[in-house]
């Protein structure tokens, strides 16, 4: 079966190297921007849309640049073939309207990780469990941009707002995931800005709020802190909920309980879980998470 990639890029390589864990028969192309590029693995490389035409191909990953994104799902879905899109669909809400015109009619799924990691499905299945009540909800990424692109990171797409960058879009994920736990918010308020020079022009800096029924969330998401955090607390009546994505762990603070660790590297477990899921929804010719309207409702809630 013939896998097309749009953009050859690190995280479209970490797709390539789980689906041949997954399936050996599966056979690579990629579109690429020049005839200068260089080879990967096995991955057979093709320069033109012509020649991406001359293939049948079982579903195609698009890890281009955000902004290139509904140029590529609008060409592609003329193949009608299912499409993977990584987050943010779009970057804009002229693109969202650009794409709602089209009616497309492709099989489609966007990209969110995070909702397939191992303490995501437990804690979700946990708050199912035992419904707690709920007061407050914190969730806190800040990482170091150049830490994710070494070799120049001011060349990196997060960086420009021309190519879709800003860290309310690489680090939707946050926003994602409460989504997915919670519901759609009754009320979001946003403060983003660039309050340092570690990007051309994009934000740097995501302030966040989702107003529920009941309690409010607030996500805060930056490009600066050199010491990576990654945690997501839950406070309820009688227990404050700490979930550690970099340590593996959930604890109750207030009594220091360990509720769960684990181990291994979780992340790469969340694309895993991830990929098997997509895998059957091409099967099925059905999406149920993050289809079209649902990213394009999220997309929202962070432009």
């Amino acid at each position: 079966m013939k896998i097309l990639i749009i953009g050859l890029g690190s995280i479209a390589k970490k797709h390539i190297t789980i689906l041949k864990e997954i399936n050996s028969e599966f056979k690579f192309y990629a579109l690429r921007s020049s005839k200068s590029s260089t080879t990967w693995n096995d991955v057979i490389n093709i320069y033109s849309w012509e020649e991406v035409k001359l293939n049948h191909y079982y579903f195609s990953i698009i890890s281009s640049p955000s902004n290139l994104h509904l140029e590529h799902i609008l060409k592609l879905s003329k193949l009608e073939i299912p499409l993977m899109v990584e987050k943010p669909i779009f970057v804009s809400k002229t693109q969202l309207d650009e794409f709602i015109k089209n009616n497309i009619k492709s099989t489609l799924y966007v990209a969110f990780n995070m909702r397939f990691h191992p303490l995501i499905i437990f804690i979700k299945e946990y708050l199912e469990k035992f419904k707690p009540k709920i007061l407050e909800v914190n969730s806190y990424c800040g990482s170091y941009l150049p830490d994710w692109r070494p070799a120049n990171h001011k060349k990196a797409y997060s960086s420009s707002v021309n190519f879709g960058g800003g860290v309310h879009l690489d680090l939707m994920h946050e926003p994602d995931y409460l989504i997915y736990l919670f519901g759609m918010p009754l009320k979001v308020k946003k403060n983003n800005r660039r309050v340092s020079d570690i990007t051309v022009d994009s934000y740097d800096y995501s302030n966040i709020t989702f107003d529920y029924k009941d309690f409010s969330a607030q996500i805060i998401l930056n490009y600066f802190r050199r010491d990576k955090k990654r945690v997501f607390e839950i406070i309820t009546l009688d227990s404050t909920l700490e979930i550690d994505f970099e340590a593996g762990t959930i604890v109750n603070l207030v009594n220091k309980n360990l509720i769960i660790e684990i181990k291994g590297d979780l992340m790469m477990q969340s694309y895993k879980n991830q990929m098997n899921y997509w895998l059957e929804a091409v099967e099925k010719n059905h999406v149920t998470i993050n289809n079209v309207n649902e990213a394009n409702k999220i997309l929202e809630r962070v432009l």
